[in-house]
């Protein structure tokens, strides 16, 4: 049947006659879309393209008429699409190319000629690269238009959306929060009528929605889940938005219970859960669609109802979430479409859900599950790799339905037992990749450790499911792939130029080095940090192309994978070290009696995992290492001891100031006597003993013992761990090798920094102290010369350096600037140290003689401190606290800190343990040379009393 003839001009005046009213209702897409059809005479979208494009061909090639064409055929493109995904993405930039090159040449013309590409891109463009494309064209067309013309607020409108579109394609976190906050003032744009504003606000809250989600800010979330339920309440009956929106917020919702769940300790409420339609409603509803854009709603809704069937444990409520989007998975044309990976990772959870749960019949159980891993198995390949968005936590979830086919198979078919946890384990080591490439390609550290977050959680718990396999190698694999993975993105970025040049890509990296120059401290400064504020480093954009690059490399193992037995090993023989230790924490969560009698499931315990430095493991079972321990519990609850040195003291609680320090102190040594009895003395009768000389471990504490001092431990016979071996800690296997792997200066340069701020008079006297007897010939800053500007300059021209830093230090959790030093007129923050692409090669030690410097202000597993973030910087060596230390007790400590290291010629982990000693002999004597307002202190430090020396640990060499 012959095609009816078509005015294309007169077509392109219809659509805009018929969407002058606005488009609101459902059916306003699907009239647009049956226009379009019916003057076309094709059935489907992708055949009305087919037709345009082939009469276009038709055409003389170069000439005016030509360049309009193509143009209005990119115009009705976006009509065609809500019909039939159309991914051919080569003829639509030929398309644009003609319509720019012969089309108008006035700039008005030019610039739309980008705008309508760029509506294409908002729609179904799921390749990154083509959205960098867009995006770079919208960029370049700004000058085409005047600035505050409605068609210049048009492009920027279109640029943030493409931006959203990109981050949440890639994960570029800042990006997404820069761009939403771009689309956030057009709140009130002239562009849009009233009802076209608030589906803005609906939009604009469900983007916020995935922040706060993000953050797990709850508070932040209610306020989402406000702005929707008074869209929705607005919102007229039958909006196209409307179905979108109640999804999101019913997921909103559901992620609230979970945010409250995790503050209160009490499981997630199922009330109020039920979805507000039935299925067949809502099938009803979505019917009034074009055919693509049913796909979108019936995939968002089909995975919203299966969060409620789960939350509710509905079987039924689960059968309809599953049908739903299989319909879903029916309407879209392309099975690397991310819709159809998005639905089929919801299908595929939701049937393994109901199995593990219990929802279903028991005689369909194994039928749910083999059917939910078929899916999600399918899912994972699809997906590919790290840099596709869904590839982690399909995983994950694979991951976790092999191990529980594995359990139910313990006693139903005990030799299929075997295959799926070795599958599990093998998933799960390579999904944990996922979280290494998503913190890699944050630009700024909050981003990154928000992105982090519970990369440590997983990381442990396959490391579980490998520990009690006896797959001890796969277990240290696991842990460090979800440890420092800030710090190990900061470590990749100052090296990603020497490796793109390695790989003959120097303009990548000439790109990179521009892009990572960070501002030094200067006046312009954070108000809350005091911090400079143009921090932050290349952006995810460039990031992500620098990663596709380096990752298609045999340089990928640098970036995604966690080092070997072997490499650690290496590293330890390096160092000198005997041992690196992982303290792993019980499972919270202990198994039924169900669990143990049917799926072959036992506590999970504490455990050691001990690599030492001829590449053996064991491992040393731990009962009572738990993060829920009374005495770790207890000492977090009433707070670290001490006082900031010279500053304003910790808050009283209402039992007042004497009452609060016992207590802490009190506190503090039950801790660690449990320390010791429950797990340090069994460690270190695990360690190789050589003749003549203490062991030397390198400790890695997982989740919130990193709170806890080890190195003081009190061992069974009443010694502290310290007295019997040398203890260092560090966040991860990766920066231990990172480490090693830095030589020792030949030279020696010496800054030292005493008393920046005029109120801490002891620090002032052992900074002149330290400098005076040992370092004479090195630098001393004080008041007014102790700047930020003067430590980073002294920093980038060191060539051997040892600094020293007594002032005061500050940890904000999750803050934009976490941590840092004060010092004269401004602040050192840890994030300067770390974002964009210097390093300070050849720094030997940095002694940071301040408060709470080896604190995390991004959660344990991060480890991100100002001592870790010095150690990224290109620190061999650090010194840093765990808490408020005292002044007059601290300043002895560093200056025989010093002492060990200048007289005896002891590293400075040796050295520290040294004055550490010294300091619990009650019958210390000054040494030689020791000024004498330092030595008329000595008799008065108390070695019982655990806050003037046990605060300090030693990181590195």
């Amino acid at each position: 049947m012959p095609y009816p003839p078509y005015d294309l001009q007169a077509l392109m005046y219809e659509l805009k006659e018929a969407a002058g009213g606005g488009m609101v209702d459902a059916r306003d897409l699907s009239r647009l879309t049956t226009l379009v059809l019916d003057r076309l005479g094709c059935a489907t979208g992708g055949e009305a393209f087919d037709r345009l494009y082939a009469d276009w061909q038709e055409l003389p090639r170069g000439t005016m008429m030509s360049g309009l064409r193509a143009f209005y055929i990119l115009a009705v493109l976006p009509m065609l699409r809500f019909d039939q995904t159309i991914p051919d993405r080569l003829r639509e930039e030929e398309l644009h190319r003609e319509a720019k090159e012969f089309g108008p040449a006035e700039d008005a013309w030019q610039g739309m000629t980008s705008l309508v590409s760029a509506s294409s891109g908002l729609q179904q463009m799921d390749d990154p690269a083509q959205l960098e494309a867009e995006i770079a064209r919208l960029e370049e067309a700004r000058h085409l238009l005047p600035p505050g013309s409605a068609q210049r607020e048009l492009l920027e409108y279109r640029h943030s959306g493409l931006r959203v579109h990109l981050a949440q394609l890639t994960g570029g976190e800042d990006d997404f929060d820069s761009a939403v906050e771009d689309l956030a003032r057009f709140s009130d744009s002239p562009l849009f009528n009233a009802d076209q504003r608030l589906a803005g606000d609906g939009q604009l809250a469900m983007l916020r929605t995935h922040q706060a989600m993000r953050r797990e800010d709850e508070e932040g979330l209610a306020e989402q889940i406000r702005v929707l339920e008074s869209v929705l309440d607005r919102l007229p009956p039958g909006h196209m938005d409307g179905l979108t929106f109640q999804a999101v917020l019913d997921n909103a919702r559901a992620a609230q219970e979970i945010l409250r769940s995790r503050r209160t300790g009490h499981m997630p409420s199922a009330d109020a859960r039920a979805a507000h339609a039935s299925a067949e409603e809502l099938r009803q509803q979505i019917a009034a669609l074009p055919r693509d854009v049913q796909a979108d709603r019936l995939s968002a809704l089909g995975n919203t109802r299966a969060h409620h069937a789960l939350m509710a444990r509905d079987y039924q409520t689960a059968l309809d979430a599953q049908h739903m989007l299989e319909d879903a998975l029916d309407l879209i044309d392309d099975p690397d479409d991310v819709r159809w990976i998005r639905s089929a990772f919801a299908l595929g959870t939701s049937h393994c859900s109901v199995a593990t749960l219990g929802m279903a019949p028991h005689r369909l159980r194994f039928h749910h599950l083999d059917q939910g891993i078929a899916w999600l198995r399918h899912t994972w390949r699809l997906a590919a790799g790290p840099a596709h968005p869904s590839w982690g936590y399909t995983g994950s979830t694979l991951a976790d339905a092999h191990r529980f086919r594995g359990d139910v198979a313990h006693l139903y078919d005990p030799p299929a037992k075997r295959p799926h946890h070795d599958e599990a384990r093998r998933i799960g080591l390579e999904s944990l990749k996922a979280a290494v490439w998503t913190v890699l390609l944050q630009s700024g550290t909050s981003h990154a450790a928000e992105t982090a977050r519970r990369a440590g959680e997983r990381a442990v718990s396959v490391a579980r499911w490998c520990l009690a396999d006896g797959a001890h190698a796969d277990a240290v694999r696991a842990l460090d792939a979800g440890r420092g993975l800030v710090l190990h993105a900061a470590t990749v970025a100052a090296t990603v130029p020497d490796m793109l040049t390695a790989l003959g890509q120097d303009d990548l990296a000439d790109e990179w080095r521009r892009a990572g120059v960070v501002a030094t401290p200067g006046p312009e400064v954070d108000p809350i940090s005091g911090g400079p504020l143009t921090v932050g480093g290349p952006s995810s954009r460039l990031r992500r192309r620098v990663l596709r690059a380096l990752a298609a490399s045999p340089l990928r193992r640098r970036l995604l994978d966690a080092p070997s037995t072997e490499e650690i090993a290496g590293a330890l023989g390096t160092l000198g070290a005997t041992a690196l230790v992982y303290l792993v924490p019980a499972a919270e969560e202990r198994p039924g009696l169900t669990d143990q009698v049917f799926f072959g499931r036992q506590p999970e315990p504490g455990r050691a995992l001990i690599v030492t430095a001829d590449g053996a493991t064991r491992v040393v079972d731990l009962p009572r290492l738990s993060v829920s321990a009374g005495p770790l519990a207890a000492y977090r609850a009433v707070g670290t001891p001490g006082r900031d040195a010279g500053g304003p003291p910790l808050p009283d609680p209402p039992s007042g100031p004497a009452t609060h320090a016992d207590g802490s102190r009190a506190a503090l040594e039950r801790l660690c006597d449990w320390a010791g009895e429950a797990v340090m003395g069994k460690v270190l009768d695990e360690l190789p003993r050589r003749y003549g000389r203490a062991p030397s471990v390198i400790l890695v504490p997982m989740a919130e013992l990193g709170a806890v001092p080890w190195h003081a431990a009190r061992l069974p016979g009443g010694r502290r761990a310290c007295q019997l071996a040398d203890i260092s800690y560090l966040p991860s296997a990766r920066l231990l090798c990172e480490v090693a792997a830095r030589p020792a200066a030949a030279t020696r340069q010496v800054l030292v920094i005493g008393n920046p701020t005029r109120d801490l008079h002891h620090a002032g006297e052992e900074a002149e102290a330290i400098h005076r007897t040992f370092h004479p010939n090195g630098e001393l800053l004080g008041p007014g010369t102790a700047t930020p500007a003067a430590v980073t300059d002294w920093l980038g021209r060191q060539r051997g350096g040892l600094l020293h830093l007594a002032c005061h230090g500050v940890v904000r959790q999750g803050e934009r600037h976490s941590a840092f030093l004060t010092l004269s007129g401004g602040n050192l923050a840890a994030e300067v140290l770390t974002e964009g692409v210097a390093r300070y090669r050849h720094l030997n030690l940095v002694v940071l003689a301040a408060c709470r410097t080896n604190v995390s202000g991004h959660g344990y597993d991060e480890a991100y401190s100002l001592s870790t973030a010095f150690l990224a910087a290109g620190a061999r060596s650090v010194i840093g606290s765990l808490w408020p230390v005292p002044d007059e007790s601290t300043s002895l400590l560093m200056y025989m800190t010093h002492h060990f290291m200048h007289r005896d010629g002891l590293p400075p982990g040796q050295a520290l343990r040294s004055a550490q000693l010294w300091m619990l002999d009650d019958l210390r004597t000054p040494p030689p040379g020791m000024p004498a307002h330092l030595g008329a202190r000595v008799g008065r430090i108390r070695g019982d009393d655990l806050t003037s020396w046990a605060g300090f640990t030693h990181l590195g060499w």
